[in-house]
């Protein structure tokens, strides 16, 4: 019977592995994430400071 892989710092990263996930792809997403993220909140400061003019 399958057991399904426990979370935490080292199980976590252990999971991935376990199901053949590529951490690089996960890595990518992560500061793709971030990026998009930050862009975001750029855009919506400047069009709150805009309309507070």
């Amino acid at each position: 019977m399958y057991k399904a892989p426990s979370g935490g710092a080292v199980g976590g990263g252990a999971g991935l592995a376990v199901t053949g996930a590529d951490v690089g792809w996960w890595i990518a997403l992560g500061i793709a994430l971030l990026i998009a993220g930050a862009l975001l909140l750029h855009a919506n400061r400047r069009r709150r400071d805009e309309s507070a003019t």
